[in-house]
């Protein structure tokens, strides 16, 4: 497809028009040889962009010459590498995979020479420094001041003031921790442990699950049972053979292993050498020095401010478990019960106690009303249009559909939502979204503080998901879960949508990685109000909304076992601090005296007492937050923590579908993408600093 960059004074739009659903579609590369032909121009395109930022002239450096025009360009190149990105996770043909996979890794280092570790391009911004406009507050300020400012500082975070060899290693370094990184997600999503169960081995085991297995080879009296989510949560949250959820769990643990356990370490290695390199005394320190809470220690302080509270409460939900024991549930000699269990364990209670039968619920949740209902509330909320096309042809496969999304106000397009939702071999097994153009402004707004009445160009984003496919007898119906998975991954699109900033690398969710889940998890709330779950629900057979029993039950289930849950994740998160830290480095990586599956089992028993967990798991291996966060997994309770606080706001105010909070939501949280400090963001909504004290309310936790 041809991409072209218009760069009028006023509009300065990305190469990719999308302002089609045909547009979108013909972006994405359909062999082998237009991956290549799509890598070759991003390049060239970047190198043509570049050679001119170099050659302006000092005494003519300006912003548009300098900072804009490395915005473009770079943003550019990741447009680029985002459609193949796409590719990678979700084509059917897997040598479009593998070619897109080899690709990606060649944008990176490109991306790394020519743009984050480029001295060259760094010497035109210290000349620009030294200019008088650069000087001048007033001329360059608000949000292009802000790129500036963090753009300066991420490029002595590359190192860029380093020297000769030094800052050779640093970019060698970058390029490799890249390289690793794409392994370790390449072999966890190519991983194909299965395991053989007699359908005897299978008893309680969702219908839905159970007829989606097909027959060993050879031996039709065994099922093959795979590792996917739905499969695998079907069967450990419902299978009431204890050997069976051991085996699962076993397998499940063990994906990846043993492949990616020196490549974890390779990671781990790399990544310490980088910071010490560019004077932090960990990867932890470097990875959080430009994230909101700025210091591995307050990280740590966030976490253990939390556990207390979240312990008693896991003390109260484990009595309640052991209380409503299943028969095929035995607790260890000394009272704890078997991590393999756990699952299983809260669905019984659920189901039992709290009268909550996922299997009932989800009859109310047939994908089509579901989502139909969905789109409801956000048209509501964010005063938006939906228009669905039927376009999978077009893409890569005829399930994917593409949403085009119009601003009720002003009837401008904002862009297109392609979606693709259910499972297929060799596609990303989990749920995820990806931005692919972003959301520029021009500089021509009517009100240069809000970027109010600003020219923009419409945006491209991918929402990926794994949900159950319909049978011959029902229509795909979603768990209870499923519901919340496709609002908060369909919360990311909306901010790709709306976040529209002066700078392209800044747009959508290019925010600060401990921001990014905020605005979904805040999202995901909608799903737990009486009112709105009485709006998404209607019985696939009878068209009735979900019963106010069920109801009730289930949002009294939501907390049922938080403390568990939450205690879960910062076990995550004490991880991955833990993993990129001094000490680990010093001990499991120089040393010999701890590794990274015994770090992870001492967590587990420190923070999440009460559990026998099983010998032999090596989870870190498909533990693919490890690659993308660092050290920064904290960062899904951090931003939990804020988006209790802020829909607390919303909720005060019934603003759960007013136009009107949704657009000052959208002012002042999510509408500039990174363009501005997210603490600032967070403060001006709430006219207040934020507190944890809607989360712990919402989890039934007295204030410590």
């Amino acid at each position: 497809s041809e991409m072209c960059i218009r760069d009028s004074l006023n509009m300065r739009k990305i190469f990719a028009d999308v302002s089609t659903h045909k547009q979108c579609s013909s972006l994405f590369p359909k062999t082998v040889e237009e991956i290549g032909s799509l890598v070759n121009a991003a390049k060239d395109r970047a190198t043509t962009s570049l050679k001119a930022i170099y050659g302006v002239d000092a005494s003519t450096r300006s912003f548009q010459n300098t900072a804009r025009a490395t915005d473009l360009a770079e943003s550019e190149l990741s447009v680029a590498g985002s459609l193949l990105s796409v590719l990678m996770n979700t084509s059917a043909q897997k040598e479009l995979r593998d070619e897109a996979r080899k690709q990606i890794v060649d944008i990176q280092e490109f991306s790394i020479e020519n743009f984050s570790t480029n001295k060259e391009l760094y010497k035109c911004f210290q000349a620009y420094q030294s200019t008088p406009e650069f000087a001048n507050e007033a001329h360059v300020a608000g949000q292009q001041r802000y790129w500036l400012t963090e753009q300066i500082a991420d490029y002595k975070r590359s190192g860029l003031d380093l020297e000769g060899a030094d800052f050779d290693e640093v970019v060698s370094l970058q390029k490799k921790i890249a390289a690793l990184s794409t392994t370790f997600s390449a072999n966890s999503a190519e991983d194909k442990t299965e395991l053989y169960f007699a359908p005897e081995a299978l008893v309680g085991t969702p219908e839905s699950v159970l007829k989606g297995l097909s027959k060993k080879e050879g031996d039709d009296t065994l099922l093959v049972v795979k590792l996917d989510y739905p499969t695998y949560f079907g069967i450990m949250k419902n299978c009431e053979i204890a050997d069976t959820r051991r085996q699962m769990s076993l397998a499940f643990e063990n994906r990846a292993f043993p492949q990616n356990m020196d490549v974890l370490k390779d990671v781990i290695r790399a990544r310490h050498q980088l910071a010490t390199k560019l004077g932090y005394v960990s990867f932890a320190a470097y990875n959080l020095a430009d994230k909101m809470i700025k210091t591995p220690q307050n990280a740590s302080t966030f976490i253990d401010s939390l556990i207390p509270g979240l312990q008693k409460k896991w003390a109260l939900e484990k009595q309640v478990i052991c209380e409503n024991l299943h028969p095929s549930v035995v607790l260890t000699p000394t009272g704890d019960i078997e991590n393999y269990d756990i699952a299983f364990s809260i669905n019984q209670v659920k189901m039992n106690k709290l009268a909550v039968s996922e299997t009932d619920i989800k009859e109310y949740f047939p994908m089509d009303a579901t989502v139909q209902a969905l789109f409801d509330i956000y048209q509501a909320f964010f005063d938006i249009t939906f228009v669905e096309h039927k376009n999978g042809n077009d893409l890569w496969h005829e399930d994917v559909t593409t949403l085009e999304v119009v601003d009720n106000k002003t009837k401008a397009l904002l862009g297109h939502i392609i979606m693709d939702l259910f499972p297929r071999e060799g596609k990303f097994s989990h749920a995820c979204c990806h931005p692919v153009v972003p959301a520029v402004e021009g500089d021509d707004a009517a009100d240069p503080v809000t970027g109010a009445g600003a020219t923009f160009s419409p945006v491209l984003t991918v929402v990926l998901a794994n949900f159950p496919k319909p049978s011959a007898d029902a229509p795909a119906l979603f768990l209870h879960d499923d519901v919340e998975t496709f609002f908060h991954e369909f919360g990311h699109a909306i901010h790709n949508i709306m976040g529209r900033s002066r700078m392209a690398t800044h747009a959508g969710t290019s925010v600060k990685r401990d921001f990014v889940e905020l605005p979904s998890q805040m999202l995901e709330e909608w799903l737990w109000e009486e009112d709105i779950l009485k709006k998404v629900s209607k019985h696939y057979k009878t068209g009735l909304p979900l019963p106010d029993t069920l109801i009730k039950s289930k949002i009294a289930s939501q907390s049922a076992f938080s403390g568990r849950d939450s205690l879960r994740q910062l076990c995550f998160a004490r991880y991955s601090l833990n993993l990129f830290s001094e000490d680990f480095y010093k001990n499991a990586i120089e040393g010999s005296s701890d590794s990274t599956s015994d770090t992870f089992m001492r967590i587990q028993k420190e923070i999440l007492t009460g559990i026998h967990y099983s010998e032999g798991s090596h989870f870190e291996c498909a533990f693919g937050h490890l690659m993308g966060y660092g050290a920064g997994y904290y960062g899904y309770m951090w931003s939990e923590v804020l988006a209790q606080d802020v829909f607390s706001y919303i909720k005060a105010k019934d603003g759960l579908l007013s136009a009107e909070l949704g657009r000052r939501y959208v002012e002042k949280i999510v509408g500039v993408g990174g363009g501005r400090d997210p603490n600032d963001m967070v403060r001006e909504f709430l006219e207040r600093e934020p507190n944890s004290d809607a989360f712990l309310k919402k989890l039934g936790i007295e204030k410590q």
